[in-house]
């Protein structure tokens, strides 16, 4: 038989995915540091709502973009949460979860072998989707402590460079931009003629009274930058799979069609718990989730360092990407396996986010404090187990 797609048939199995087989077979008493969502779950405002919806039989198709209401809530919340003044609904679109808005923004912006570039290590997807799409990811190592690598962003760029791709907070570092990186990222893409994908799903996660900046408000970055968001992150609503975007309206167009012959378009009745949810963002009290989150990061830190970890504070999201301490002779793959093995506790291993990160870690801390305490009481047991402490 002939074979299968290139792209896909050597695109690796998630490890995260991985992971979580491997608990299935650890038993009830497993504990997972290793999933990427927040431990609430979506306000019953947002689920009453699409009950409603479908009580009222919202179940035929709904438009490409979205419905209407939906994207007029969508561009009021980019006018007024992230001064992008120009968004209107006709720069809006709909997607299933943010996972199809970055893959509407490769599809939209490439075409085979232009290149992007990213700041690494950084989340998953964002290498597998330039696989699929036939375009070179170009790597550049951030720096210690995770901040972007300015100049090397900078030399990175070839007139093959089509766009570059942020993520701030970060997935999988907790790393935010501060505004002179921000501005320095700006200038770039407007130097050199290119397109940003901005992925801010983690907006509302940030620390030490740091706030997010979304480099489609600057001057100039209206037609050259795609906005990512989702109800995600915020609405601790992974499953409801409902992202959307913002962008020049010839961008916005050129979606709607690659929507119409592949999905056709999002969950229906879930756009109508969307608009509820953007419409009363307030009540899921946000600044309550960042000091409980906030408690929980300071205590992974403390942990992390009395146990010899390399570890910087994250600045963001409700992730932490702790360095093994190079005495100890194991990579995040081999560490990360005999860690579930013996101590039935999972941390993602650095090498899936990238190619400059293979002795490190990636915990997610969105969990109950006492999963946190056990888990972490079992990793320094296992340090201890191996003489490591």
């Amino acid at each position: 038989m002939k074979e299968l797609s290139q792209a896909i048939l050597n695109s690796k199995k998630s490890k995260i995915r991985k992971l979580f087989d491997m608990l299935l077979k650890s038993g009830s008493d497993a504990i997972s540091f290793g999933i990427g969502q927040p431990d609430f779950t979506s306000p019953d405002y947002m689920n009453d709502a699409i009950i409603k919806a479908l009580r009222e039989h919202k179940t035929q198709y709904a438009p490409a973009r979205g419905i209407p209401q939906l994207r007029e809530i969508i561009a009021y919340k980019f006018k007024n949460e992230n001064n992008m003044s120009w968004v209107k609904p006709e720069n809006t679109i709909v997607t299933n979860g943010g996972s199809q808005a970055l893959q509407l923004a490769y599809a939209v912006l490439t075409n085979p072998r232009d290149e992007m570039i990213l700041s690494s290590p950084a989340f998953l997807s964002y290498y597998h989707l330039a696989d699929y799409y036939g375009i070179k990811c170009v790597e550049v190592p951030a720096k210690n402590n995770y901040s972007p690598d300015i100049e090397g962003i900078k030399n990175a760029i070839t007139p093959k460079t089509k766009f570059i791709l942020i993520n701030s907070p970060s997935n999988p570092t907790g790393y935010a931009f501060s505004k002179e990186e921000m501005d320095a990222i700006v200038a770039l893409v407007l130097e050199h003629d290119l397109y940003l994908v901005s992925d801010e799903v983690y907006e509302k996660f940030y620390f030490d009274g740091m706030t997010h900046i979304s480099p489609a408000s600057y001057e100039g970055m209206k037609d050259r930058t795609i906005t990512l968001n989702a109800l995600s992150k915020t609405f601790g609503a992974t499953g409801l799979r409902l992202g959307y975007i913002a962008a020049s309206e010839e961008i916005i167009i050129n979606m709607e069609k690659y929507i119409q012959y592949t999905t056709a378009g999002v969950n229906h009745p879930v756009q109508y718990g969307a608009i509820e949810g953007l419409k009363h963002v307030d009540r899921m009290n946000i600044p309550e989730i960042i000091e409980e989150y906030d408690r929980k990061r300071q205590f992974c830190v403390r942990r992390l360092k009395e146990m010899k970890f390399i570890v910087d504070m994250p600045k963001g999201a409700f992730y932490i990407m702790p360095k093994l301490n190079p005495e100890w002779g194991m990579d995040g793959d081999e560490f990360s396996n005999a860690l579930v093995q013996e101590q039935k506790v999972a941390c993602v291993p650095g090498s899936g986010f990238g190619s400059y990160s293979t002795d490190s870690l990636r915990i997610s801390y969105a969990t109950s404090d006492e999963k946190l305490e056990e888990g972490f009481n079992r990793i320094e047991k296992f340090l201890r187990n191996r003489n490591f402490l």
